[in-house]
């Protein structure tokens, strides 16, 4: 399979020459008695996919089963400035290799060319790398210095596009949302990325787009001034469901509002929820958003021939997919966890090691579980921590490698396979039937 040739060539990528070149141009290796800087970079990031939570002495036995024979305190010497910059760089590096697979049948993703989800994530930095990259000064606990991770995530065939931006970054303006789009292909983003303007642009690309309505927009049906939305939802409701056309914004973009009452269990937690919000910052909330939590409010320019009512929210819950991926990444391999009592510098190295780790895996996990809908990333992750061994063993040698990850595909496709739920299907059961969607319009 081209995948596995792939994941094959990510993996001894971290062996290549250039690796070695960066790593004198950065100054991390000036002699290279022991380390080379693939070695290096090799030792650091396959560790750190063993264990999310290595140290001095993973670092060493990992160095062992790649023929280097290092101390525990040469490897901590080795977490200076010029490691930061040489791991900078490989992250770049690593990143150029975009990995896809081909999609396994899913009717409701079948419908588009791709379907984007995009969303971000922040990691909190030692305050000495404020200057290049700014946080928000503690909002959110992103801290003075901070990284903002944006991941556009392609859900057919698993691609990953990754940019990294500061803590202070706006989300709406982020590279991710400013993108070309391919024509018939979805993007799905949440409120942070709520742009009138894109949606424009990505319309004009013959793309197609999905968001949650932002409250505060202005929202015309036909005539010269905005509509009272909480009472034009109750006078046009069917059954619990609006789906009518609309016009957003000052520019009156047309669009799709699809509506959907929730019930008065659900609208009292959200009210609670946002009272609790306005009382920590001092406010109040108004009448009119608190009486518009009984509904979950959509928009789109997917037609209606396209996409029915159902089909959207199944669709727009596929984007939790991406927090699930946060969470693996944050939860399973600890990318935000950071030692306060270390160097700046060997904490700032941690989090571009960990970075370069978690595209590895992705593409290990693209190779093993994705051509089978019924996934578990996490149980499959899980499963690849004992194989790391066996990659140290062939790293160096194509052939074997790629035979051992021919039988890691074959071993991890079987054993991160999850069942079919009659009670709360899963999101590949929703995609293939949306008409399994447990949702009781009001």
């Amino acid at each position: 399979m081209r995948i596995v040739t792939d994941v094959a060539a990510l993996l001894q990528g971290l062996l290549d020459e250039r690796m070695d070149r960066l790593a004198r141009e950065t100054g991390c290796v000036k002699r290279e008695r022991k380390f080379s800087g693939s070695k290096l970079l090799a030792t650091l990031v396959l560790a750190a996919l063993e264990n999310p939570k290595a140290v001095s002495r993973d670092y060493q036995v990992t160095a062992a089963q790649l023929g280097v024979d290092v101390t525990e305190n040469a490897i901590s010497r080795r977490f200076t400035p010029g490691l930061v910059a040489f791991l900078a760089g490989a992250l770049q590096a690593v990143l150029e290799r975009t990995l896809s697979v081909d999609p396994p049948p899913v009717k409701l993703l079948d419908r588009f060319s791709e379907v984007n989800i995009g969303d971000s994530s922040t990691i909190t930095l030692p305050d000495e790398y404020a200057e290049e990259f700014p946080g928000c000064g503690g909002a959110h606990g992103s801290g003075k210095a901070a990284l903002k991770v944006q991941v556009l995530w392609e859900l057919r065939r698993g691609r990953l596009l990754l940019i990294l931006e500061t803590g202070r970054s706006s989300d709406a303006k982020s590279a991710i949302a400013e993108r070309l789009v391919r024509a018939d292909s979805l993007s799905i983003f949440d409120l942070g990325y709520f742009s009138i303007d894109r949606f424009q642009r990505v319309g004009q690309q013959k793309g197609y787009w999905l968001s949650r309505l932002q409250h505060g927009t202005d929202v015309y049906a036909g005539g010269d001034k905005p509509i009272a939305l909480h009472k034009y939802l109750g006078r046009n409701a069917r059954r619990g469901v609006v789906d009518v056309r609309v016009q957003i914004g000052k520019e009156r973009h047309p669009c799709r509002l699809v509506a959907v009452r929730v019930s008065p269990e659900i609208a009292a937690k959200r009210r609670q929820k946002i009272r609790q919000k306005a009382r920590d910052h001092g406010r109040q909330p108004s009448r009119e958003y608190l009486q518009l939590q009984e509904w979950t409010i959509f928009i789109t320019n997917c037609p209606e021939e396209l996409l029915d009512w159902k089909e959207i929210i199944v669709l727009y819950r596929a984007r939790w997919q991406i927090e699930r991926l946060f969470k693996l990444w944050k939860s399973y391999n600890h990318l935000a966890d950071r030692d306060e009592t270390a160097s700046a510098a060997r904490q700032m190295a941690g989090v571009y090691i960990k970075l370069i780790a978690v595209i590895i895996q992705h593409g290990i996990l693209l190779m093993t579980v994705w051509p089978d809908g019924r996934r578990s990333l996490w149980r499959a992750a899980a499963s690849l921590r004992r194989w790391i061994g066996q990659l140290l063993a062939v790293l160096d040698d194509s052939s074997r490698l790629q035979r051992v990850l021919e039988r890691q595909r074959q071993c991890l496709g079987k054993s991160a396979r999850i069942n079919s739920r009659r009670k709360h299907p899963s999101c590949f059961q929703l995609l293939n039937d949306p008409e399994l969607l447990e949702y009781t319009v009001a």
